[in-house]
């Protein structure tokens, strides 16, 4: 099997909560126009305008001459470590077979990652400005406080927030009327599954109207639609469409048990989470499907055991085709969000704690993961400290009920920086 070839640009459409195309998810580059100056918007630019692109054509060739992509090296990266990464050689062949010479593909994609823009009523620990709207105005409030401390978060990039633009703007790339008319006649007439993510979905009018317009084009019962939610809004208007999709699914975005979760996806309430899921349940007919996707951090991963078995217990004791959970969200980025920059003292202690509970093969490949040392002494005691320095300034900005030295003292302790 190819270690380059990916279906992705074969068949997947992604927009980017800022409203750039790119190859999907996991990758960081937006896809530049031909002129190679500007970049596809969908704010500009319909679906079909970047699918046969340059760019796109060039990626095919490419990756069916089994060269290695830019955009696709944290797939690569992962892969080198053990990791099971999103890269997707499903159906190589005969995308390979149906794509002409230079690339060009006629057929469209059926397959559709839609980030709904940044709108959000939270504020998660590993999330950003490029996410969360109220993430950045926080960011912003703090800063205005603690004018140091913002260029501090700034130049460290990547390694504390991803913040990539204006903290505090309203990503609303979806608002152009003629352009959100062709992306929803494309959803209708081609996308066989849809999974729609924001910011908050369930917050965005345009999120009801895409279910809506379908609808009233008789093609839901042709999809398969994942929502990704935090599950703090659930609005009962969704019962309409729910039982006419082929299936749904709806991926809970719950980080921990009780105040744990609180505290990581912030000021969300854990009883209005257990209120949402029981919501879902109680509607779930034979073609929902509820699965639990924990963004594994280290914030959580010294309960990734107890959250797996609560999670069992409210299914009912087993996972099944209804009731399932996925791995799909580890953090990577920021770095101080990562699980492995903690101390190896914590890591080895959590590791012997999780190890006791059998789970699956991912499950154990990350707590094979925190045996491993992936950063330079000097880098982990950097890492560390910036871990405490963006954590107790925001912690003490929010006035929370309980800090991260609070709810996780063992690694508090550990942290000798």
């Amino acid at each position: 099997m190819s270690k380059v070839f990916c279906n992705k640009p074969f068949n997947h459409n992604y927009i980017h909560p800022n409203g750039k195309y790119r190859l999907c998810c996991t990758t960081i580059q937006d896809l530049p126009t031909d002129n190679n100056y500007n970049l596809f918007d969908a704010s500009k630019h319909s679906l079909q305008d970047y699918w046969n692109s340059n760019r796109m054509k060039e990626v095919r060739r490419k990756m069916i001459a089994g060269e290695k992509i830019r955009d696709c090296e944290r797939c690569y990266e992962q892969e080198e470590q053990g990791i099971r990464s999103l890269r997707d050689t499903q159906g190589m062949d005969e995308f390979i077979a149906i794509t002409k010479p230079d690339g060009f593909l006629k057929r469209p994609a059926t397959d559709m990652q839609l980030q709904l823009g940044n709108i959000c009523n939270l504020k998660c620990k590993m999330c950003s400005q490029m996410y969360s709207h109220m993430h950045g105005m926080e960011t912003k409030q703090i800063g205005e406080q603690d004018p140091d401390w913002l260029h501090w978060v700034k130049k460290q990039g990547a390694n504390v927030n991803n913040w990539t633009n204006e903290l505090g703007v309203r990503e609303e790339w979806y608002k152009d009327k003629e352009l959100k008319m062709k992306m929803y006649e494309h959803i209708s007439a081609n996308i066989e599954k849809l999974t729609i993510i924001g910011g908050e979905p369930t917050l965005i009018p345009e999120f009801y109207e895409i279910f809506d317009y379908c609808d009233k084009n008789n093609t839901l019962q042709d999809k398969i639609v994942v929502i990704v939610t935090n599950l703090t809004n659930t609005n009962p208007k969704i019962t309409k469409w729910l039982p006419k999709l082929k299936e749904w699914h709806i991926w809970a975005s719950v980080d921990g048990l009780g105040e744990r979760t609180e505290y990581i996806r912030y000021p969300s309430n854990w009883q209005k989470i257990l209120a949402s899921l029981e919501f879902y349940k109680k509607n779930i007919g034979t073609n929902g499907g509820i699965t639990l996707s924990p963004a594994v951090q280290l914030l959580n991963i010294d309960q990734l055991d107890d959250i797996i078995k609560w999670w069992i217990d409210w299914c009912g004791g087993e996972l099944n085709d209804q009731y399932n959970f996925t791995w799909l969200a580890t953090v990577w980025y920021p770095l101080i969000c990562n699980p492995n920059i903690a101390p190896r003292e914590w890591r080895l202690k959590v590791a012997d704690k999780l190890e006791k509970y059998k789970f699956d093969d991912v499950y154990d490949s990350i707590v094979h993961n925190l045996r491993k040392d992936y950063h330079s002494q000097d880098s982990y005691i950097e890492l560390q400290k910036a871990f405490i320095k963006y954590n107790d300034k925001q912690d003490q900005f929010r006035n929370v009920t309980k800090t991260w030295r609070q709810l996780l003292p063992e690694l508090e302790k550990a942290i000798k920086v």
